[in-house]
């Protein structure tokens, strides 16, 4: 995909998948323009996974095993220049999450959050006035 080309990112529970999660926020980076805004739910860690959970195949299918914790995403982030990063983990969420792998405790580990980041810079720098109102009695063209 082309550099600066991309409005947002949305996705859904699939960056917890990527064994380079970092590398995945610096091509989320490169592709927004500047004041594109990320917007995806994952699954964040809420406390360490036990190291036999790591290791699982099965608990990284299920999206359990491959997910970070707030502090390290918020790092990814920041280390790919984001600005503005919320990540909101959802206690509700637990409650569907035990049943990805029932009676093996995941839901104490993981849960649900969203996570929004902008890339800083105006997004008008290439002269749209897209989402900027045109101050009184100026013109745009």
């Amino acid at each position: 995909m082309t550099d600066a080309t991309v409005d947002a990112i949305i996705s859904n529970c699939v960056i917890n998948l990527s064994p380079d999660k970092a590398q995945v926020f610096r091509d989320v980076w490169r592709v927004l323009k500047p004041g594109g805004r990320l917007a995806i739910s994952d699954i964040v860690t809420t406390a360490p996974l036990p190291e036999a959970m790591q290791k699982e195949v099965a608990l990284h299918i299920a999206c359990v095993a491959g997910a970070a914790s707030v502090d390290e995403l918020t790092a990814m982030l920041t280390g790919a220049d984001f600005a503005d990063i919320r990540i909101a983990p959802k206690d509700a969420s637990r409650e569907f999450i035990r049943h990805w792998a029932p009676g093996r405790g995941v839901e104490d580990f993981i849960a649900s959050a969203t996570i929004e980041a902008v890339k800083p810079g105006n997004p008008n720098a290439a002269g749209s006035t897209c989402c900027t109102p045109i101050p009184s009695g100026k013109s745009c063209c």
